[in-house]
């Protein structure tokens, strides 16, 4: 046989160390270039939720376009021995970041937050007002994702907006957040708090789904002021919901006009043609006014027992005076108005200059 027609022969240690070198580039390329060799310029917002295992966390890291893959960091975390040190939290990295660098990031926590509290009571508009002064986001990107039918159906959402759904608390977001996970996280939080709250029930007040207990939340939200007294408001207006009364609750109609929830209102205003007000139409309105707090969510869930209050009437004090028959609401009613005509009485009378020292006639 001529050399030219001889055959090289097969040599398996040259090709498994070729194959070994191939894979240690590609794990390098994914740990040292992850986002490819010339990334854009830009940072990506992550948010790693308590108790996430480091695959989860990886996966968030690949849908955000931090990594390609998720081996070579799950790899590298139990070999840097940082697999369980990685701190839940919100973090902004820069695209092409190394792994070894977002490792030590994610294990060192985070910083550099701004502490954004929503108070109980806020509609969808005021909420979005408030985070977009905080985190230097435009209002208008929450108030478009608050109603977009797509972002909607991704959080299993079937309410035409976000009203409602946006729990009250204090959260912890990095300045220039997006709108898109600022309002994930709220949401998330107000499901979790409506879980925890329906749990070991059987079945929810008089076969309400847990959007309507969501809706009579808010209404209560608007009417309590003091904790006590949620209960009580609760089972007044599952009470009327039971005997097919109207709600006749004032906020909803004070939502429909587009004040805030605990606006005064006039004669007039009872007369506002819209779903939401609740002396015109039966049952209650078709969502939310408010976000309401977890106490209030618990109080519908909690109403008090055996309680047969109809009606309740505000004393000028914070609290109420509840009747059973409407005869007594009217006499509450009275009384709630003597009780605020001498408040008031008293409180010019403190206001007002002292009298003037009788004149002494000179000696």
């Amino acid at each position: 046989m001529t050399a030219a027609g001889a055959r090289r022969p097969f040599r398996p240690r040259r090709w498994a160390l070729l194959l070994a070198l191939a894979a240690l580039l590609l794990v390098a390329s994914d740990l040292f270039l992850p986002a490819g060799p010339f990334p854009p310029d830009e940072r990506r917002v992550i948010l790693i939720q308590p108790g996430q295992s480091l695959r989860q966390i990886g996966e968030e890291l690949r849908r955000v376009g931090l990594l390609r893959g998720t081996l070579g960091f799950q790899l590298l975390a139990r070999a840097m021995r940082l697999d369980r040190s990685l701190k839940a939290g919100q973090y902004a990295f820069r695209l092409g970041i190394t792994v070894p660098a977002l490792l030590r990031a994610l294990a060192h926590g985070m910083h550099g937050l701004n502490l954004v509290t929503l108070p109980e009571g806020l509609t969808v508009s005021e909420t979005a007002l408030l985070l977009s002064n905080r985190l230097g986001v435009p209002k208008q990107a929450f108030d478009s994702l608050a109603v977009d039918r797509a972002f909607l159906d991704s959080l299993g959402i079937a309410a035409p907006s976000l009203e409602g759904y946006l729990a009250p608390d204090s959260y912890e977001f990095l300045p220039g957040t997006s709108a898109e996970l600022a309002l994930r996280t709220l949401v998330r939080r107000q499901l979790e708090v409506l879980r925890r709250a329906g749990a070991g029930l059987d079945s929810l007040p008089l076969g309400l789904t847990l959007h309507q207990v969501l809706t009579l939340a808010s209404i209560v939200e608007a009417e309590a002021q003091v904790d006590d007294e949620r209960p009580r408001i609760a089972r007044v207006y599952l009470n009327r919901l039971e005997r097919g009364m109207r709600l006749q609750a004032d906020p909803t109609v004070a939502y429909a006009r587009g004040m805030t929830p605990r606006s005064r209102l006039l004669l007039s205003h009872l007369r506002t043609v819209s779903p939401f007000n609740t002396y015109l139409v039966e049952g209650l309105p078709p969502g939310p006014i408010c976000s309401p707090g977890a106490e209030s969510i618990v109080a519908v869930l909690n109403a008090t027992p055996g309680a047969r209050d109809l009606y309740f009437v505000a004393r000028g004090d914070g609290r109420h005076y509840f009747a059973a028959t409407y005869e007594e609401h009217l006499a509450n009613i009275r009384l709630a108005r003597a009780q605020r005509a001498a408040q008031a009485a008293a409180d010019s009378a403190a206001a007002a200059p002292p009298a003037p020292p009788d004149s002494v006639p000179p000696a």
